[in-house]
């Protein structure tokens, strides 16, 4: 077993060599208004978790990363037109995204739920609760997928390209409620005061869909980078810095 672990060791130390001696710098692509995940400051640069911990695994590979902000549903699109080289947003594994480009071992699991207006009467997820109810998400994400896949003839479904303006319809009272991230919906409530009027729905929603955890996707081609970042990962795994990087933003 000792032998096992100093040679996966090694290969993972070349593994990142190898990119680090191409000097390149890692271009990612995020959708920053998704906060904690990804938001930009009043000064215009991009933080949040997933920023820390691409900035973490950068380090380890050692090479240089940038950020760039796009809609989420270009996301892919982008990166598979080589406009940037990889994709941290807090995105889920899916099998359909896999058959498009190429994901990291994942570094993040979440759940889903639903969130509604405290005097609202959608109290509870179900076809007969959410029938001619108008859900909010963002497009191009498995909310949409799942909205679409099990309450297609009960639910008319509202497409935002942020989560932002899924929020402000939600406190305008244009939509009857949303679905999302728990850990998005929660951040909400909390930093816009709005738990004393908006609260989320049930139990996360329990669906295959919402299981894989969060990867970072890069293209099918680059499989030396996908190694490196695999690589980094495992590194920020091992020595914790991955947890101490979510605790940050995510205080159990």
């Amino acid at each position: 077993m000792k032998y096992k672990v100093i040679i996966f060791s090694l290969l993972l130390l070349i593994g990142l060599n190898s990119y680090a001696a191409l000097g390149k710098t890692i271009k990612f692509a995020t959708e920053a208004t998704y906060l904690p995940f990804e938001s930009i400051t009043s000064s215009g640069e991009i933080r949040g978790l997933d920023i820390d911990i691409a900035n973490a695994l950068c380090k380890e590979i050692g090479v240089s990363c940038t950020f760039t902000n796009q809609p989420f549903d270009s996301l892919i699109t982008g990166l598979k037109l080589g406009k940037f080289d990889a994709v941290i947003a807090s995105m889920e594994i899916t099998q359909e995204r896999k058959k498009e480009v190429a994901f990291t071992n994942p570094y993040l699991f979440q759940t889903v739920n639903f969130a509604a207006p405290i005097k609202s009467p959608f109290t509870t997820v179900s076809a007969k609760s959410l029938k001619g109810k108008t859900i909010g998400v963002q497009a191009g994400t498995t909310f949409e997928q799942y909205l679409c896949a099990h309450y297609k003839t009960t639910v008319q479904v509202n497409t935002y390209t942020s989560m932002t303006t899924a929020f402000i319809d939600l406190q305008a009272g244009r939509i009857d409620g949303i679905l999302g991230d728990t850990i998005l919906i929660a951040n909400w409530l909390k930093q816009q005061n709005a738990a004393s009027k908006f609260h989320l729905i049930g139990k996360p929603v329990d669906d295959a869909l919402f299981k894989t955890g969060d990867g970072i996707a890069v293209k099918k081609e680059n499989g030396e980078l996908l190694k490196a970042l695999n690589g980094a990962l495992a590194k920020i795994k091992a020595n914790d810095e991955l947890d101490k990087i979510v605790q940050k933003y995510l205080p159990r």
